[in-house]
């Protein structure tokens, strides 16, 4: 009994994980352009525009050494931590329409 049990709790996170899952798409590709709010990256056969907000997380090499060495005050942007032509990762959301970043991760 207690291994059927647990055994659908297995089955039931794994389900709810999958429609987690399907609500997020991944883009591999080179930065072609990047600004304070976005991010234009280039694929092998297709060229995305990513919308940037304050929840989108950014995993870079020395990321968090440029955060504390910016000066304080100084809103960081985007642009202090991926640069054109580095290849990155980019997990992504359609939100009205408009494909919203939630990851970037440098290469």
């Amino acid at each position: 009994m207690v291994r059927r049990l647990a055994f659908l709790a297995v089955a039931m996170l794994m389900v709810a994980g999958l429609a987690y899952a399907g609500d997020t798409m991944e883009a591999e590709g080179k930065v072609k352009a990047v600004s304070s709010n976005s991010l234009t990256v280039a694929g092998a056969d297709a060229e995305w525009t990513f919308e940037v907000d304050e929840n989108t997380l950014v995993k870079a090499k020395g990321a968090s050494h440029r955060m504390r060495d910016q000066e304080e005050g100084r809103p960081k942007t985007l642009a202090d931590f991926v640069k054109e032509d580095e290849k990155v990762t980019v997990t992504y959301s359609k939100k009205d329409g408009k494909a919203l970043a939630k990851e970037i991760r440098v290469h």
